[in-house]
């Protein structure tokens, strides 16, 4: 039997397959809004999708970056990413304040379709990159 190559890092084709399905919701809520209630909705959405995208993507590229780096390692890396980006995401958005052209429904409506798109996608890439081999 021969020896097992390397396995493939998930992390990036993950990180495109969210993207893939998250630019297209962006674009069509941005487009959406900007139809229905103006360029204030159009450019919420879009900036609340790119938010989303943001958040998420940096975890997926921090996943790449210390894959091989070892367990304890990686995961110390991911749980200080998370904790600055909770608290530098939640910074600027306090800070910022809402611009008076935000709209906070089309923000927000697009902010969880898109969460909930990002999610879903990591869930069924995740369950498809893992395999099963039986003897």
């Amino acid at each position: 039997m021969p020896d097992a190559g390397p396995v493939p890092s998930v992390w990036l084709p993950m990180l495109r397959r969210c993207l893939a399905i998250c630019v297209p919701i962006a674009v069509l809520a941005a487009a959406a809004g900007a139809v229905l209630a103006g360029w204030g909705a159009g450019a919420s959405a879009l900036g609340a999708a790119a938010l989303v995208m943001a958040f998420f993507a940096i975890s997926l590229l921090v996943g790449h970056w210390f894959a091989s780096a070892g367990g304890s390692l990686a995961l110390q890396a991911f749980l200080l990413t998370y904790v600055v980006k909770v608290v530098g995401f939640g910074a600027v958005l306090l800070l910022l304040g809402r611009p008076d052209w935000v709209d906070p429904a089309w923000f927000v409506g697009t902010a969880v379709v898109t969460l909930i798109a990002w999610q879903v996608a990591e869930l069924v890439g995740f369950a498809r990159s893992r395999r099963l081999y039986l003897p």
